[in-house]
């Protein structure tokens, strides 16, 4: 579980991960950045996460902060 408040984009990647049979083992999330350890099927690739997670955090927010 990621550490400190929880923030919209922390509860958006937690829903993320659990639809993606992800986990998050570790992280926290700062103003600009975040640091996450993440337990994923080694059938994606990283890449492929990062993208995922990125660009549904952004448009969930979009939608919420137009």
């Amino acid at each position: 579980m990621l550490k400190g408040d929880q923030s919209d984009v922390e509860n958006c990647w937690i829903q993320i991960c659990d639809a993606e049979d992800m986990r998050i083992l570790k992280g926290s999330v700062s103003k600009d950045h975040v640091h996450m350890l993440i337990e994923y099927p080694p059938s994606q690739s990283i890449s492929e996460i990062v993208q995922r997670l990125k660009g549904r955090t952004s448009r969930r927010l979009q939608q919420e902060y137009p």
